[in-house]
């Protein structure tokens, strides 16, 4: 038992801190053993697994499921991206066809040259990633509504009506 003297000079019990001194010292041991067994074998002897990742993805693609195929479409200006997104849902199944995986194609869109095409899936148009395949049915979008403006409605604004639902 230890005391420990007041200051009144009396004493009285003090707490005895020598079982948690010896945890700590082997604890600390421990850590030294580690540390000088990790300094006797060099990494090429050490057996890791790692696990190398081959391709670079410089640019976040699209998040294939109907909010992140929704929001790209809203991003790029489609007007009505819901009914778009559940085209690309019937077309590709959200990318999980052949169509949509080898050729990242959601749409079914067929080759022809656009700036967003990068080459050829039998008839279907091959894309880098979804996000440009989104960009160029975005761009056929608009080119399908100035064909038809003031051309497939009586109502002379049925198109500027239609971009209004965004």
């Amino acid at each position: 038992m230890y005391y420990k003297q007041n200051q009144d000079l009396s004493l009285s019990k003090a707490p005895n801190y020598q079982k948690y001194f010896h945890i700590s010292l082997t604890i600390n041991v421990i850590f030294a053993v580690l540390l000088l067994v990790s300094f006797m074998f060099p990494e090429s002897e050490v057996i890791t697994k790692t696990k190398v990742i081959k391709e670079v993805i410089t640019e976040k693609d699209v998040i294939l499921n109907d909010s992140g195929i929704t929001a790209e479409l809203t991003k790029q200006g489609v007007i009505l991206a819901a009914v778009a997104c559940l085209q690309s849902r019937i077309e590709s199944n959200h990318g999980k066809s052949n169509v949509g995986i080898q050729a990242k194609n959601l749409f079914g869109i067929t080759f022809h040259k656009c700036k967003h095409v990068a080459g050829r899936h039998g008839v279907y148009a091959k894309y880098e990633t979804y996000r440009d395949n989104i960009k160029c049915y975005a761009h056929i979008q608009k080119r399908y509504l100035r064909n038809i403006d003031g051309v497939y409605a009586e109502d002379p604004t049925y198109v500027s009506k239609l971009k209004s639902y965004k």
